[in-house]
């Protein structure tokens, strides 16, 4: 079997949430005797046994209190089918409320499903992968920071970690620690040029391997941090979110930066300057392309090359 851990924020009545190539589950909220979540689980791919055992443990909750609500369900999917339907009745507690509907709530727990035998070994390690995840995210509680041989500093913020972890996960983590450099005789790593909810979520995702709630902001910061600390993995996850999420705004913005761009990001700007934007004038009379002629004469010229090129082409 493969479990699947499912965190995502709810800001609308509906959402979905694709747990991999072949599985996407749906979560609807709806009114009919009472308020019910609809959870519908759809397969993209023909289902080769006669059928898959499903079951799956859900919570929500408000974004940053308690459990309002515990569901647990347990269905068999057929052959035939390619998308399944749970019905989970709201209990009292969050039925007579009606904040869910003005309030960003927070869906959490895991959805199980039962593989072919020719998959099994892939889903145990998968499984195997979630359980380490989980675990390593218990040595950031606070109650373990005992455990700890170091200490990241910024914005008078310290965040007790391993020199072990972070060496496994960057290589300039690990360059630090291996050499007496100042960082490791003093157990203390000052960083100064990185926000530090940027850094926690960095550290968060370099013990778990997860980030959740990116916005275009977070996800440019978190990138320039991920390319610092060369977390390539980190970096993967933060470009193919800007790639479907960036505008000409947020483009210009962050090639005013110049030449500390990490290359991805720079290359994404170009591209979409270059396949997105139908007229140059779109772009030149911007306060941030204005900025960026300034500031950074050379790329500005490198942009418009690439522009006028891509026209030329078509």
């Amino acid at each position: 079997m493969i479990r699947f851990p499912i965190y995502f924020i709810i800001p609308n009545r509906y959402s979905e949430f694709h747990l991999n190539d072949e599985w996407t589950v749906e979560c609807n909220w709806f009114r009919h005797e009472g308020l019910k979540l609809s959870v519908a689980i759809r397969n993209r791919r023909e289902i080769t046994s006669e059928e898959i055992p499903i079951s799956g443990v859900l919570s929500v909750s408000k974004r940053n209190g308690p459990v309002l609500e515990r569901f647990e369900f347990s269905k068999f999917m057929k052959r035939s089918q390619r998308r399944d339907l749970v019905e989970l009745l709201v209990g009292p507690k969050l039925s007579n409320s009606s904040s869910y509907m003005k309030e960003f709530c927070k869906l959490h727990g895991d959805i199980i499903i039962a593989c072919n035998r020719d998959k099994c070994e892939k889903c145990i390690q998968t499984k195997s992968l979630v359980q380490l995840s989980n675990d390593f995210e218990r040595l950031l509680d606070p109650q373990t920071s005992s455990l700890a041989d170091m200490n990241l500093i910024c914005c008078n913020v310290s965040i007790p970690a391993h020199k072990i972890i972070l060496s496994a996960r960057s290589p300039v983590f690990a360059a630090m620690f291996k050499n007496p450099m100042k960082e490791n005789l003093e157990n203390q790593v000052d960083i100064t040029d990185i926000d530090a909810s940027v850094l926690q979520t960095m550290v968060f995702y370099i013990y778990t391997g997860k980030v959740s709630d990116l916005t275009i902001t977070s996800a440019t910061d978190l990138l320039f941090a991920a390319d610092k600390y060369i977390i390539q993995d980190l970096k993967e996850v933060c470009c193919d979110f800007l790639k479907n999420n960036v505008t000409l705004q947020h483009v210009l913005k962050t090639l005013v930066r110049g030449d500390i761009l990490p290359e991805c990001l720079k290359s994404l700007a170009m591209d979409y300057i270059s396949n997105k934007c139908a007229d140059f004038s779109s772009i030149e009379n911007t306060e941030e392309w204005k900025a960026l002629k300034n500031e950074s004469p050379a790329l500005a010229m490198e942009i418009l090359e690439s522009f006028v090129k891509s026209k030329d082409k078509k």
